[in-house]
């Protein structure tokens, strides 16, 4: 089985520091998103969120940007989920490949990934990614590794993962741990439902 993990929420637990560079960039940390903010936003997809907290498309890219070095610099304090290590060790040791397709930069999945004694189990990364098209990149790496899309499955936290296996033409294991709830994934019904990391372990049995 070929896995392709999404990095933030998936593995990276980063919803905490992508919420501090939000309040400082968007909001300049004078209106800090409320607990209750934050739970109505993870239950709507990413473009419904976006609409929701007043941000235009066009603000988009200048707002990732400027966000980057705020993101990179908590980079250091980031963990990875409880069991994901252990999981991911399992896959590799059973002949599963890793891959990563994310749309955050090869930095900061790189500094992430040698911080947590992760980067041994993955046999590429591809980063950068649009936050809507990673559809492409998803292919692209499909067609580089040489692997068949039957034995793909797609690992993601948002409803955005979920669109982008389906118009890469491959499974999708959603995982309730990240940034959408699980109800709100359970409605866009995934191929998988992810409950915890080692459940994994039981896709392709």
């Amino acid at each position: 089985m070929n896995l392709i993990f999404d990095f933030d929420g998936t593995i990276a637990d980063s919803l905490e520091a992508f919420i501090a560079v939000f309040n400082k960039n968007i909001r300049d940390n004078k209106d800090p998103l409320t607990a209750e903010e934050i739970e109505t936003l993870r239950n709507m997809s990413s473009r419904q969120a976006i609409k929701h907290i007043g941000v235009h498309w066009w603000q988009l890219p200048k707002l990732i940007t400027q966000g980057i070095p705020d993101f990179h610099a908590l980079v250091p304090s980031l963990k990875t989920f409880d069991g994901m290590q252990d999981s991911l060790k399992a896959l590799k040791d059973r002949g599963d490949k890793l891959y990563i397709v994310t749309s955050n930069t090869h930095e900061t999945v790189k500094h992430f990934l040698e911080n947590n004694h992760l980067d041994q189990y993955f046999t590429d990364i591809k980063t950068g990614a649009s936050l809507f098209k990673k559809a492409g990149p998803i292919r692209k790496l499909i067609k580089e590794q040489g692997l068949k899309k039957k034995d793909c499955v797609y690992v993601g936290d948002e409803t955005r993962d979920i669109r982008a296996a389906r118009m890469a033409r491959i499974k999708i294991a959603s995982v309730t741990w990240g940034f959408n709830t699980r109800k709100i994934l359970m409605r866009h019904n995934p191929n998988f439902l992810i409950n915890q990391p080692n459940d994994l372990l039981k896709i392709g049995l």
